[in-house]
């Protein structure tokens, strides 16, 4: 393939995912756009047998590079190691369990072809319970309906999904990179670099399926405590500087429109929160409430930039009298030392 014909780049990670591989490689090469299409495959010290089946269609198709790792690595190192090597206009990353609407890389790279302000897109997908169901078979299937991109919504949690595509300048030019630290949430860290220079946008198509694994056996239910840690990190880096490029009068404005979720009783969020994933678990969620916690750390911290000290303490200890955050702890130690 001449690299100048390449439009779109699609990273996939692979590490014990032999029963994924084949149907992934399939499926990416049904793509409307496979002529213009890159497909670079990461084996990450896989322990299974995804080797011979990589080779096997490398000796068929030109557009498929291939980097094996000896040790395992994170699945973020892993997109950098190939990112770093790609050719494409625009990049995805390719989960090995997800399936694609065979148009979907050329609807998302055409939104970008003209949207050029527009850094990241994306879209909705089916729910699959079944390893690799495809997409038309997916297709009577749950929809995890994405909300639009909203910037608070993102700083607290990912609500783009895990089929998103973006521009390779982001990385080439301005140097933003996946965190070869995260396990679980470097998608969400990345996606918040991303917003501080360009805008996201939602598409609102169904353009592939998202394996939820019977036994929640997928890496954001596997690890849920390092999910959570991940996640405050997220919130302790973005929340602030969010927060610190406001002047006044958009801090005001802010806590005028966000102060309401206090105003909920604690309990009573809680209890709307586990109703949530209780009923629309199958959703992944659908509704994408606030977390209680976000909820409240970004009330503490909008009043700490707004010097309302006694505030800022009240809240903490109301927060902490329900439950234990070492985010929430901290702040409460600061407002002690001042």
């Amino acid at each position: 393939m001449n690299n100048k014909n390449i439009l779109v780049s699609a990273i996939v990670s692979t590490y014990n995912s032999e029963l994924f591989i084949r149907g992934k490689i399939e499926d990416l090469l049904a793509q409307t756009i496979v002529e213009s299409l890159e497909i670079i495959i990461i084996n990450s010290g896989s322990q299974q047998n995804e080797d011979a089946i990589i080779k096997e269609y490398m000796n068929k198709y030109s557009n498929i590079k291939y980097i094996k790792t000896d040790e395992r690595e994170t699945i973020y190192k892993a997109w950098n190691r190939g990112i770093k090597i790609a050719q494409g206009k625009f990049i995805t990353n390719a989960n090995t369990d997800d399936r694609l609407k065979n148009d979907a890389y050329e609807v998302l790279s055409s939104y970008l072809i003209e949207n050029p302000k527009v850094g990241l897109v994306y879209a909705n997908q089916y729910i699959s319970k079944i390893s690799n169901e495809s997409f038309n078979e997916a297709s009577k299937n749950k929809i995890i309906q994405f909300p639009d991109y909203n910037k608070i919504l993102l700083l607290d949690k990912c609500i783009i999904g895990s089929q998103p595509m973006w521009r390779s300048k982001i990385h080439f030019e301005d140097n933003i990179w996946f965190c070869p630290q995260f396990e679980v949430c470097g998608d969400h860290d990345f996606e918040n670099k991303v917003a501080e220079k360009y805008k996201i946008h939602h598409l609102h198509y169904t353009l592939g399926t998202f394996y939820k694994s019977s036994t929640y056996s997928n890496k954001l239910f596997e690890n849920a405590e390092r999910n959570r840690y991940e996640t405050q990190i997220i919130h302790k880096i973005y929340v602030n500087k969010f927060l610190s490029n406001l002047d006044n009068k958009q801090l005001k404005l802010l806590r005028h429109s966000f102060f309401f979720n206090l105003k909920i009783p604690f309990l009573f969020y809680i209890i709307l929160i586990r109703l949530e994933r209780l009923i629309l678990r199958d959703f992944y969620p659908k509704i994408f409430m606030h977390s209680v916690e976000f909820v409240y750390y970004f009330n503490i911290i909008l009043l700490n930039r707004m010097d309302s000290d006694e505030k800022v303490k009240k809240l903490c200890r109301k927060y902490l009298r329900y439950k234990n955050s070492e985010l929430i702890e901290q702040l409460c130690k600061d407002c002690k030392k001042e």
